[in-house]
């Protein structure tokens, strides 16, 4: 978004619009379609971590699961996962506040911050209570969904995966809360009446004007301008759905820009958010109007 947020006359309700828009456009994408063709257009060999990020997600897809988490301290392994485009959103632990906000670029991607970190067995527990707060899933026994979660990490008591992980061997793992969604419903061969994706003519009219029950995985930028300078402004772009601020260095100085920046600081700062700041600098620009002797180069 960029004049509907920077000078439009409602600018959270243009970033709500936006959200459930990208929310039920999601609804419409096939998970293993786009796996398959992610997968055939990589080239090979792979390395060894982004040979168990492909397999964790399709073990996602496979097995139904309601939610990934990886556990990083740099970007590359949660990127590898969004890479492969999971039906799911992927929870990513980390003790990193750049990692934090980086994940608000990156589709799929919802970050989770802690401070500091203990073993998987002891990190789990507060990861899945926010899998239940974000409302990814419920995670209880009886609800006939999906209570299965894909774990990507590192073998040893720090799970995280970082620059180092080469050393440190990266590993996927299921954790079922609930119940498991193979005994939930019965395994059947493809019959060809659940496909909605970009190329299918299964797409109704139920489908566009449903609210879309899942999380929303798509980013939202939202460009920054006089109508969103104050603090109460951003608070509400925030609750809309906002992920990343972008500050356009094409307009304005960079003292205003400076004061913008410390009040959305504040504002992320208070919220307790992880929204990404965005800054666009201005580049050459080549003019070819008025040119010499009407040359049109």
């Amino acid at each position: 978004l960029s004049g509907e947020t920077a000078n439009g006359a409602n600018p959270a309700v243009a970033v709500a619009t936006m959200a459930a828009i990208a929310a039920n456009a999601e609804v419409g994408c096939d998970g293993d379609m786009t796996y398959k063709n992610v997968w055939n257009n990589t080239p090979k060999p792979v390395t060894a971590l982004e040979a168990v990020a492909s397999s964790a997600v399709k073990a996602c897809l496979d097995m139904g699961a309601c939610a990934m988490v990886v556990f990083a301290q740099t970007m590359l392994p949660a990127a590898l996962l969004s890479k492969y485009k999971p039906p799911v959103p992927i929870v990513v632990v980390t003790s990193n506040h750049r990692v934090a906000a980086q994940c608000n670029v990156v589709s799929s991607l919802v970050p989770m911050y802690l401070p500091e970190m203990g073993t998987s067995d002891e990190t789990l527990p507060m990861v899945l209570n926010t899998i239940r707060k974000l409302g990814i899933a419920a995670l209880e026994t009886g609800d006939l969904e999906s209570d299965q979660v894909v774990i990507m990490e590192s073998i040893g008591t720090n799970p995280m995966i970082g620059i180092d992980w080469e050393d440190r061997t990266p590993i996927f793992k299921v954790k079922v809360v609930g119940d498991e969604l193979a005994s939930l419903i019965k395994p059947t061969g493809y019959e060809g009446d659940h496909t909605i994706s970009f190329c299918s003519t299964k797409i109704g009219l139920e489908n566009i004007v449903t609210t879309g029950d899942t999380v929303r995985k798509t980013k939202i930028v939202c460009t920054m301008g006089p109508k969103c300078w104050d603090e109460e402004s951003m608070g509400k772009l925030i609750d809309a759905g906002m992920g990343v601020a972008r500050f356009n260095f094409s307009h304005g100085d960079h003292e205003g820009h400076g004061e913008v920046l410390h009040r959305l600081r504040t504002v992320i700062k208070k919220k307790g958010s992880n929204t990404a700041v965005l800054l666009d600098t201005k580049g050459p620009e080549v003019r070819t109007a008025m040119l010499k002797d009407h040359q049109p180069i």
